[in-house]
């Protein structure tokens, strides 16, 4: 068969020892396309692959593959996507793809099932305070671990948290980690990520600010701890609480505005749990936030049943990378 580009990819084409069952139409941007396969022979448990993209970029693109496999598999937690290997060489869990031009670096991971939690969010608005408390309660834990071993995130969004099990009504909710094509190690500083959950340090220094002793290990874990209280005032709310039509919009509101309470949206959200978010995760000074020991400490105290609660209103694809 010869070779044919990434982007003309599609059901019934081969990817190494596999055969796409499906695309992740919403991952078609970036430094990657993810994809849903089977094994061509043997059992056919479904898998996800994250292909690399190539042209002029391909080393970049490819260099982040690699760090993306190296990283996830030093990281062993129930709440991180768990590596499957796709090849027989040196290293099990990454491999050439020789069907598509330029022959990009590929590697697998367990298929999660329940789609992502911003397919969730967009169908159902806002989370019941169970449900919101119960995924950051999992959510923060994988990060405890993840802040334990020296790394941070650095992209924790909607659509970066997916769920093992599928979103039915009594079902356990069981979010999982993905994406960590931007985490590092703390002590490099990168501006990589989404900017309606960028903490105000790395966008100061998109914007030329100098910031104050900001770039401390101690410090720039805190980041990831402003994108938590980003996610949970999303998973509560139903928006986040930065708002604005371009990114430029929404970093001078990051930078410059402070973020309504919650409870004046939803009052049955529990003062503490407003004040965590608030000024626990949403303080512009990392020094000022909470650790996420901390937040995950606190957040236990509000985490009592980890069930979906409603059916979808809608059918949507849940097949969200």
């Amino acid at each position: 068969m010869k070779p044919y580009p990434l982007h003309d990819i599609k059901s019934g084409f081969p990817v190494g020892a596999f055969k796409v069952v499906e695309l992740c139409e919403d991952d078609r941007g970036g430094m990657s396309q993810v994809v849903k396969a089977v094994p061509q022979k043997g059992w056919r448990e479904e898998v996800a692959l994250k292909i690399s993209r190539t042209g002029p970029k391909q080393d970049f693109f490819f260099a982040a593959i690699h760090k993306e496999v190296e990283l996830l598999q030093r990281l062993k937690h129930p709440g991180v996507v768990r590596l499957v290997a796709v090849s027989q060489g040196k290293n099990p869990y990454k491999e050439r793809a020789i069907e598509i031009l330029g022959n990009p670096w590929f590697f697998g991971m367990e298929f999660l099932r329940g789609g992502s939690l911003e397919t969730y969010l967009n169908t159902v608005g806002s989370l019941t305070l169970e449900e919101a408390t119960a995924v950051c309660f999992q959510v923060s834990a994988a990060l405890v671990y993840i802040h334990f071993e020296g790394f941070s995130h650095n992209d924790l969004k909607p659509e970066n948290v997916l769920f093992r099990r599928s979103l039915k009504p009594g079902e356990w909710l069981e979010p999982v980690l993905v994406d960590f094509g931007v985490a590092a190690k703390l002590v490099r500083h990168q501006l990589d990520g989404s900017v309606a959950y960028m903490a105000p340090e790395r966008l100061a220094e998109t914007q030329d600010i100098k910031p104050l002793e900001l770039l401390s290990e101690q410090n720039l874990m805190k980041a990831d701890v402003w994108s938590m209280g980003v996610l949970l005032y999303r998973m509560i709310v139903g928006k986040e609480p930065f708002l604005g039509i371009t990114d430029r919009n929404i970093t001078s509101s990051i930078l410059r505005s402070s973020p309504e309470s919650m409870s004046n949206k939803r009052p049955d959200i529990p003062p503490k749990l407003d004040q965590l978010v608030i000024d626990g995760c949403l303080s512009k000074d990392p020094r000022d936030r909470t650790t996420m020991q901390e937040f995950h400490e606190i957040i236990s105290k509000y985490t009592s049943d980890w069930r979906v609660k409603r059916t979808l209103k809608r059918k949507r694809r849940l097949f969200r990378w």
